[in-house]
């Protein structure tokens, strides 16, 4: 907070030197857009909103241009707009680059009695020259007084009050006689001497001023809010305050020597206690009432405590900046006023209103997501998938910025419908260039709608297997069961075979071929098999129809599509146990079930104990356990021979 405060005066200082004076701006933006162009002829349209009337030149101009000179008219308007509001005293100068009142009337009786003189004597071209100056003059005069008024008077100016002066501003443009001056000018442009150079300067120079002071009225005219007065000196009636202080009278000395920097004691002392009234209030937010509002939210013992104390950590630090912001802004109006802030730092401050808002927004977005949705066990039982969720969530949080985004560019004057259009075009562009990126994330909708699979899954395709982490906007994150980490794009795995070992409500397979000896009776096999069969009917751990959660059944009969029950939630209640083959060395029970839990710890808990009582009831009826064996077989005459062969061999 310190350092906070530290840059206080600095942006004081900043604020009040940054921008430059009016009349200079005014004189560099004639030059600009209007001194440097040859006008034929005009045709004015109202255009509201950010747009203002079009000059058309013989010079048959492309639209982009057009727009583009649009765009830097309603820019430098602006400039000047707020240059009214920011430096009044500026605009009501008398000694200015522009019109010097002072030197007004030697320069209009000179050209009156020069039109006076040519005319007694015939001098047509000279008057003409004359009038198309004097014209230029009184136009400057009309600029110069309609500014003054709107600096005198802005604060108090409604928009039936601005648009009576600029009414009455156009009617006195319509007294021009241009059309009357442009013949001269064409007989003159073509000609070398040295009147008609003049009234060749003389008519451009009063096209710039009357294309100008036009194009400005019907500019504030469309747009009359700009100069509509925000003050919260004049809300909070700070005025009257700043008034009841400057008249004490140790303070009314010092003011005399303050009004030349445009300052008084008044401003100055409420700027210094609106400043240390903003700085108590953040330390009051920052910890006092923060650890009040925690003492109460854990005394309660609420189910939403998390939530609560999620949104009070995240929002403390925002609402402070917050509180010390709108205290500097509020500050900084009552010691300029009756001037307004520079429109810079009321976009700077405005973006940074915005800034918090939308931080709050996201924490608040975020907290409702994680700490309600998936800890609710109400909302648990509505399969609402994990990866959905966030899907929406980062669509909430992406659409809260862009509109703030888009508030903060019509703040700043940007033309909207201009740039989607922009937008629009560079689309197909950005579309081609990122094709893979696209195709990940459409592949993203896929597995999503498809419900191909979901976060905490156990999957396998022909590459990986192993637990999904997470799905992303590009990709989704497997740990292996070797623990390792793989990153699939979402493209490659929408497009693949999965094979989605989750999947399962009820039912994780036990298969397995009992091998007993050849020696064992056919009725200790049969009665073997019965008991086994018996057994696994009785096991708690294995999964029958019996056994199965009737809420489960309750709810797929519900489902209108005609696909097995069992298939779609996965059930799986079979229970095979028949003998199965006559294998090499063994005859082969085949036993075939499924246990109730999907869990592999406890499927192999359940597999053991089925094991074991297997064991125990091939015991009980003597089976034995094959194992591979051979049996040799010897022909008795053959052996006979051998021997006989043997023995009657002759010793060396």
């Amino acid at each position: 907070m310190k350092k906070i405060n530290l840059l206080f005066p600095f942006l004081l200082v900043t604020c009040l030197l940054a921008s430059s004076s009016f009349w200079q701006t005014f004189i560099d933006i004639q030059n600009e857009l209007y001194a440097h162009k040859i006008v034929e002829s005009k045709v004015s349209e109202p255009i509201k909103d950010s747009n203002i009337t079009k000059n058309e030149t013989k010079m048959q101009t492309s639209e982009e241009d057009v727009t583009k000179l649009i765009d830097k008219r309603v820019q430098k308007f602006n400039e000047l707009i707020a240059l009214i509001k920011e430096k009044p005293y500026e605009v009501k100068s008398r000694n200015n680059p522009y019109y010097n009142s002072s030197e007004v009337d030697s320069i209009r009786a000179k050209l009156k009695t020069r039109i006076t003189v040519n005319s007694k004597y015939g001098y047509k071209v000279a008057v003409t020259r004359d009038k198309i100056a004097l014209a230029t003059l009184q136009t400057k005069e009309h600029i110069y007084n309609f500014f003054v008024n709107l600096a005198e008077n802005w604060t108090k100016l409604d928009a039936k009050a601005i648009e009576s002066i600029i009414k009455k501003e156009r009617d006195w443009l319509k007294t021009i006689d241009i059309s009357t001056f442009k013949k001269f000018y064409e007989l003159s442009k073509n000609d070398n001497n040295q009147i008609s150079q003049q009234i060749v300067s003389n008519y451009l120079e009063l096209r710039v001023q009357v294309d100008f002071y036009q194009d400005f009225l019907d500019y504030l005219l469309s747009n009359p809010t700009l100069l509509k007065y925000r003050s919260l000196t004049a809300i909070l009636n700070l005025n009257s305050m700043i008034d009841n202080i400057n008249s004490i009278s140790s303070f009314a000395k010092i003011n005399t020597t303050l009004r030349y920097i445009h300052l008084d004691m008044g401003r100055l002392v409420l700027f210094v206690l609106i400043m240390l009234l903003a700085w108590s209030a953040s330390y009051l937010i920052y910890y006092r009432i923060y650890a009040f509002l925690k003492k109460q939210i854990i005394k309660k013992e609420d189910a939403v405590d998390d939530l609560l104390l999620a949104n009070l950590n995240g929002i403390r630090r925002p609402f402070l900046i917050l509180v010390i912001a709108f205290g500097f802004e509020l500050g900084l109006e009552v010691l300029l006023y009756p001037s307004a802030l520079p429109e810079k730092l009321i976009l700077f401050l405005y973006a940074l209103y915005l800034g918090i808002i939308v931080y709050i927004l996201l924490i608040l977005v975020d907290s409702i997501f994680t700490e309600y949705l998936f800890k609710k066990d109400e909302l648990k039982n509505r399969h609402l998938r994990q990866e959905l969720v966030n899907l929406i969530l980062s669509i909430v949080k992406v659409t809260i910025v862009i509109i703030a985004g888009f508030m903060l560019l019509v703040r700043m004057g940007v033309n909207i419908t201009g740039l989607l259009a922009s937008l629009g075009i560079g689309g197909l562009a950005v579309a081609l260039a990122a094709q893979n990126t696209l195709s990940n994330f459409f592949g993203l909708l896929k597995i999503i709608f498809d419900n191909s699979f979901s976060q905490g899954d156990w999957i396998e395709t022909k590459d990986v297997e192993g637990t999904v982490v997470e799905i992303g906007f590009i990709s989704t994150m497997i740990r292996t069961f070797d623990n390792a980490l793989i990153t699939v794009p979402n493209a490659n795995l929408a497009n693949s075979y999965i094979k989605n070992w989750s999947k399962r409500s009820v039912g994780r397979r036990i298969k397995m071929h009992i091998g007993v000896s050849y020696g064992a009776s056919r009725e200790s096999v049969m009665k073997a098999i019965d008991e086994i069969a018996a057994m696994l009917e009785s096991h708690p751990g294995i999964a029958t129809p019996k056994r199965v959660d009737k809420k489960v059944i309750v709810k797929s009969k519900r489902e209108k599509k005609l696909v097995s029950i069992e298939d779609k939630y996965g059930i799986k209640t079979t229970l095979l146990v028949y003998l199965d083959e006559f294998a090499d060395s063994s005859i082969n029970i085949l036993i075939y079930t499924f246990s109730k839990t999907v869990v592999w710890k406890e499927w192999l808990e359940i597999k053991q104990d089925v094991l074991l009582k297997i064991w125990e009831i091939l015991e009980r009826n003597n089976l034995e356990f094959a194992f591979p064996s051979q049996s040799i077989y010897f022909d008795p005459e053959n052996l006979e021979k051998s021997f006989k062969a043997i023995s009657g061999k002759p010793k060396d």
